[in-house]
Parts: structure tokens; C-alpha cells; sequence
């Protein structure tokens, strides 16, 4: 079929018509959504606020009914929340497309927030029905409910407040305060005169006497005087005395108990400042009293000692102080306890001990007796060793609990034992046994070591031993005091028998 001229000319105009039929079709099928604009006038009793990617976009109100700054949701939730406590911390938060309801939590308030997010764009409506402006109203209910909220912590605080005028009547205190006694509240005010102007506190502890045996009840009472009027603050601190008066007792009590103690303490707080020294510490180290009494700090005491020569003296003075540092962390992070040997012959132990709080305490004991004693008893015992080696006999020394204690080199020599080189104990069927393979004698060694075993020892045992073509050896066990024996072991001249030696020893 041929398509005439003028038919190519309709042609466009035809399609046009069949595209706007189609788009007017499906503009009234498909669902409306309400336009989001800016709001609409201020109507009574609503405020609209228009937000777009959470930034405050528009809104209903002039700027002296919104508070300064409210430029975001985060600054509208703030300002709403106290009515509003459920308002969604994010506009992201608010179901799409729908009117989410919110109601004011506060008592006798009607209000409501309708918030509606469509896209990035979020329109929150706040409905009032009382009188007056929204935002206006708003203010007021948040101004008042937070006086409210002053004014219920004010009255309900665990200490006293109470506002008096110049003549010392009570204009105003809350629940603490007005449960006091009469006379107690009459006691704990001061005296007008007495507080000074320009919002100086004056503050006194006062004693108020209980009912009964009861003891007695201690305020501190602050009073500040604002314009005419006096403002003071009264705080319960009954149980603060009775632990001052506690711990000072019970410093009493350690005071005294120290002071009988020959053991110098020096005890330093936390700020390393001397607290606390008993008498003995003036004994020994020849501080002053006053000097320890004006509290000086640690370095400043053993500065003392160190001139007095009451501690050794340091090759230099920073590498003193040095170490000092490290005693003092040693004492405050465990024990700390040194030797120190005095010029003038006197022998300390010093002991430091951390406190709890940081405190460290210091205890100074003369322990010269202690260390003459000492090395009086080491001496006597280097003189008896030195006579046990230069016996000619072989000489062992065996203890009541059946051990070899000791031997002189002429006993180790023979038998092949020493006790001081030996790891392991050697006890005395060991010892005997090397006794009966170096020098064998039927009978004696297993004897006396049954009676060693049985503690049963009484008398000295003794026998001679022909050991080979060398000359005899004089074995003789004695008991010692303490149940200890010894062993002797003593080569004879040939042709010397046993009856001889005995009529020798008279």
C-alpha cells in the first residue's frame, strides 16, 4: 500500500499524541507521594521543621523561639528529648514512607511529634495543643522541668542546705536539713556578723551532743553570705571524726609501743617525708629529736647520717645519691636490707619495708654484739679445726642422728671420705662400712654400729687392728655429749701393744 504525501506530514504528530496518551495513562495509575516542600505557614499549635541528610534544611519559626545552633537532627533531639525521650538518633532510623507517632513522656502534656522521611528528605511536625507558641511552650516546659529537677536534687541531697537571713531566719533548706533538731539547727548556724562579704566561705567543725548515750554528732558547716543572704552548706562527719580519732589512737598506741623498742623506726609517707620515729632511732643515729620532729624528707636523713658517720661513707656524692635512689625502690618495691660497718666500730643492719599507700619504713639495729659474737665463734672453730688437723691421729666425728659431721685431712686421708666435699650425706653404716674395708676387724665395726643405732653408746669401745705388715692401728669409739660419738684412729709403734698403751695412759 502507498502511503500519500500529506500522511508522511501526520505521521509525527500522531506518534506525539500516542506518547502523551501514554504518559497521562500511567501518571493516573501509578500512586501519588505528597510532595516534599518547605513547611507551610506557622499554624496554631504545630512547629515544621524540613530536613535534608540530617542537616536542618527549613522550618516554620522565627530564630528567637529556636535555641542557637540548632542547625542539625543531632541539635533537634537534644532540644526535644526530655519530652521526647524516644526520638530516633537518626533520621535513617524512621521507617520510610510512613508517619511515625511520638508522645511526650512529662505528666498533663498532650503533645506529639509526627515524623515522616521520604527519600533523603525528613519532616518532623510537632503538635501542641496548649495555648501559645510551640517552640515558646517548649522552652518553658524545658526551662521548668529542669529547675524541677534542681529543685528535687537540691531538697533530696545526703547533706544539709539552708539559706538564713542577716537576722538568722531560715528562708529556705531542704529535707536534710529540716529533720535536724531544732536546737541542733539553731547550733549549727553562725552568726551573721561572722561571715564576711565577697563570698568568702567560713567553715568550723561543731560538736552537737546526742540524744541519750548516744555519742555525739559532728557537722562541718560551711556559710558563704550572697547579697543579703547567707548560704550555708551543713555535711554529716560523724564517722570522719570517729576514724581521725581512731587512727590517732592507734598511732598513740604504736608510739608507745615503739618507743620501748631497741630496734631505731623511721617510717616516710608516700611523699617520702619521716611521719613517724621512736627513740631508739635518737639512740643510735644521734639525730636530734627536733630535727626529726620538723619532719624532714628522706634524702635530708641520710644527708644527717652520712655527716654524722652513721652510715658508710660514699666514695662520691652523686654516686651516693644514686644509691640511695635504688634503696629506696628496692625498700618500696619488696625488702631492702643491708650491713652497714661504722667507722667507730658499730655494725647496723638496715631493713626497708614498703607500707601501704607508698609509705616505706626503715629499721636500724645494732647488731655489733651480734657480730663480735659471730666471728668469736668462727674463730673458735677455725682454732679447733686447725687442732683436729694437726693430730697425728685420724679423728671423725659422727652426730646423734647417726651422720659423719666432720673429719680432720689425717681421717680423710686414710678412709678416702670428707664430708664438706661430699654432696650427699654420709651416714654412718656407709662410713662404718669404709671403716671395715681399710681396716677390717671381725666384730667391732658391725658392734658398733649397732650401738650407734641404737643410741646405746654408754662406755668407749676400743680395739687394735693389724692392717698388713704396717704397724697397728688403734681404733676407739667414745660417746660424746648430746649422743655424738668419735672416732679415733691412731697408728701404734710396732711392739707396742694394747696393754702397754693403757698402763702409758696411767
Amino acid at each position: 500500500m502507498t502511503i500519500p504525501a500529506y500522511g508522511w506530514l501526520l505521521l509525527p504528530l500522531l506518534s506525539g499524541a500516542i506518547a502523551f496518551g501514554v504518559v497521562w495513562l500511567i501518571g493516573r495509575l501509578a500512586p501519588a507521594h505528597p510532595p516534599v516542600t518547605a513547611p507551610a505557614a506557622n499554624d496554631e499549635g504545630t512547629a515544621r521543621f524540613l530536613f535534608r541528610d540530617g542537616e536542618l534544611s527549613d522550618h516554620d519559626q522565627t530564630e528567637r523561639h529556636l535555641p542557637p545552633g540548632m542547625t542539625d537532627w543531632t541539635a533537634l533531639r537534644a532540644w526535644l528529648a526530655f519530652r521526647f525521650p524516644a526520638l530516633p538518633e537518626a533520621p535513617d532510623e524512621i521507617p520510610a514512607g510512613e508517619c511515625m507517632n511520638v508522645v511526650s513522656v512529662l505528666p498533663d502534656d498532650a503533645a506529639t511529634l509526627c515524623l515522616q522521611r521520604i527519600g533523603d528528605a525528613c519532616h518532623i511536625t510537632l503538635h501542641d495543643p496548649a495555648p501559645g507558641n510551640v517552640a515558646e511552650n517548649h522552652d518553658r516546659r524545658r526551662l521548668g522541668t529542669r529547675l524541677g529537677n534542681w529543685d528535687s536534687a537540691l531538697r533530696n541531697a545526703p547533706f544539709g542546705l539552708c539559706i538564713s537571713d542577716g537576722a538568722g531566719q531560715t528562708r529556705w533548706d531542704n529535707t536534710f536539713f529540716a529533720t535536724l533538731p531544732a536546737a541542733t539547727r539553731a547550733r549549727l548556724l553562725p552568726d551573721a556578723e561572722r561571715v564576711v562579704q565577697h563570698g568568702a566561705t567560713l567553715t568550723e567543725r561543731i560538736s552537737v551532743e546526742g540524744e541519750g548515750s548516744a555519742a555525739p554528732r559532728w557537722f562541718e558547716i560551711g556559710s558563704a553570705r550572697i547579697g543579703a543572704d547567707l548560704f550555708h552548706h551543713v555535711t554529716d562527719i560523724s564517722k570522719v571524726v570517729q576514724a581521725e580519732t581512731v587512727r590517732r589512737e592507734f598511732v598513740q598506741t604504736l608510739t608507745k609501743t615503739f618507743a620501748n623498742l631497741t630496734t631505731g623506726l623511721a617510717v616516710f609517707d608516700r611523699h617520702h617525708r619521716l611521719a613517724l620515729f621512736n627513740p631508739a632511732l635518737v639512740d643510735l643515729t644521734g639525730l636530734s629529736a627536733e630535727f626529726l620532729s620538723a619532719q624532714p624528707d628522706l634524702i635530708s636523713v641520710f644527708d644527717n647520717l652520712r655527716d654524722r658517720q652513721v652510715m658508710p661513707e660514699p666514695r662520691n656524692y652523686a654516686n651516693w645519691r644514686s644509691q640511695i635512689g635504688k634503696m629506696v625502690a628496692t625498700a618500696s618495691g619488696g625488702l631492702f636490707q643491708d650491713t652497714w660497718t661504722l667507722p667507730s666500730g658499730l655494725t647496723f643492719r638496715v631493713t626497708g619495708r614498703p607500707h601501704p599507700d607508698g609509705a616505706i619504713a626503715f629499721l636500724f639495729e645494732d647488731i655489733s654484739d651480734e657480730v663480735s659474737l659471730t666471728r668469736r665463734f668462727r674463730a673458735q672453730l677455725d682454732l679447733r679445726q686447725a687442732v683436729l688437723e694437726n693430730l697425728n691421729e685420724a679423728v671423725a666425728v659422727i652426730s646423734s642422728n647417726n651422720l659423719l659431721l666432720l673429719c680432720n685431712a689425717r681421717c680423710s686421708a686414710l678412709l678416702g671420705v670428707d664430708p664438706d666435699d661430699s654432696l650427699a650425706e654420709i651416714n654412718t653404716a656407709r662410713f662404718l662400712a669404709i671403716c671395715a674395708d681399710v681396716l677390717p676387724q671381725e666384730g667391732f665395726w658391725s658392734e658398733a654400729e649397732k650401738r650407734l643405732h641404737a643410741h646405746a653408746l654408754s662406755t668407749a669401745m676400743e680395739t687394735t687392728i693389724r692392717h698388713g705388715a704396717g704397724p697397728e692401728t688403734l681404733c676407739r669409739l667414745v660417746p660424746l655429749p648430746g649422743g655424738a660419738a668419735m672416732l679415733t684412729l691412731a697408728a701404734q709403734p710396732i711392739g707396742f701393744s694394747l696393754a702397754q698403751r693403757r698402763k702409758a695412759a696411767g
